[in-house]
């Protein structure tokens, strides 16, 4: 290990600086230090086991300046996103576009390094049957090196169609078939050796195996999920209204309660918006939240929608909208229309 350090101390040094100066760029940004933290640890303990292992003092070393620049390049870009948000950007599709262009990325790069990639328990696709034959690591590896860069480019096309469903659906299938097509091919190129009697048979827990492929699929399932789940709908009684929220609590308004309401466009588009009590993802916006313009307020809009309906409650600013324009003002003219009675 220390021979691995001594070899790449300098690329160590260049790589930890880059990571310090991305942790810097996002130093003040919500949520920065445990985001930061986790992004630190994985760098040493991801470096440590590398180095550690006696098999990566082969390797090759474009295979390891690549293990030693993606922990830090991912803290750069990560902080840097974070802080453009923190300058008041709110496009969700923008940063779509940022996650699909960079996903994709990662994996052209990672695809073309794979097939240099020699045998070892540290990197690579590091299955059983893979790692018990060099002829199958190598194969696994040429193969995986083609789809992961396929798979990259096919992400990356994705931000083309970042505000669609379909794109992210795709992207997911994409990430998803790279990482366990290259599982399968080498599960089938070791079948294919042990029918022919070129392999040897290796013994390995199926119940383990089909639990890991669970856990896969199931984190998969629950990104999509929470990705796009919620739902907003106003129920209109005779003194008051509910905004049901699907995902956060529900919000009553009595009409006699409203001081003022207003309806405006683009009230976000500068503010520096911090969630600091509710729910949100790339289709909605629920809780209580504060910027430096409005202060705290209570917020149940959808993302899409850049018009609100503005209401001033004892005391409480609470905003509102519908999925588009016709909806929001639907919003407020029944909100208006039953105040005045």
């Amino acid at each position: 290990m220390k021979e691995m350090i001594q070899k790449n101390k300098g690329r160590l040094i260049c790589s930890a600086f880059v990571m310090c100066m991305g942790m810097i760029v996002g130093y003040t940004c919500e949520n920065s230090l445990w985001v930061n933290g986790i992004f630190a640890v994985t760098y040493v303990v991801v470096m440590a086991v590398t180095f550690y292992d006696n098999r990566n003092r082969q390797q090759s070393d474009k295979v390891i300046r690549m293990v030693t620049w993606i922990v830090p390049g991912m803290t750069l870009l990560y902080n840097g996103i974070a802080r453009w948000i923190d300058m008041g950007v709110r496009k969700e599709n923008l940063l779509m576009v940022i996650l699909y262009v960079g996903m994709g990325l990662l994996f052209v790069i990672v695809g073309n390094y794979l097939p240099k990639v020699k045998p070892n328990r540290t990197i690579g696709i590091r299955v059983v049957w893979a790692l018990q034959d060099e002829e199958n690591w190598n194969a696994t590896h040429r193969f995986s090196g083609k789809i992961w860069v396929a798979a990259g480019l096919l992400s990356m096309s994705c931000g083309l169609f970042s505000d669609s469903m379909a794109a992210l659906f795709l992207f997911i299938v994409a990430i998803t078939a790279a990482a366990f097509g290259s599982i399968l091919y080498s599960y089938f190129y070791y079948r294919k050796k042990l029918r022919t009697g070129k392999g040897l048979a290796v013994h390995y827990n199926h119940k383990v195996v089909a639990v890991y492929v669970f856990i896969m699929l199931a984190c998969v399932l629950f990104t999509v999920w929470t990705l796009y789940t919620g739902k907003i709908e106003i129920c209109y009684g005779e003194n008051e209204f509910t905004v049901q929220a699907e995902g956060w609590q529900d919000y009553t308004v009595k009409y006699d309660a409203i001081e003022s309401i207003v309806y405006e466009e683009n009230m976000f588009r500068d503010t520096n918006t911090i969630r600091t009590n509710g729910f949100g993802n790339l289709k909605y916006s629920m809780g209580h939240f504060r910027d430096e313009i409005h202060g705290d307020y209570i917020r149940y809009t959808h993302n899409d929608c850049d018009i609100y309906v503005v209401m001033e409650v004892e005391g409480s600013t609470v905003i509102l909208n519908g999925a588009d324009d016709a909806q929001t003002r639907e919003i407020y003219n029944n909100i208006r229309e039953r105040m005045e009675k």
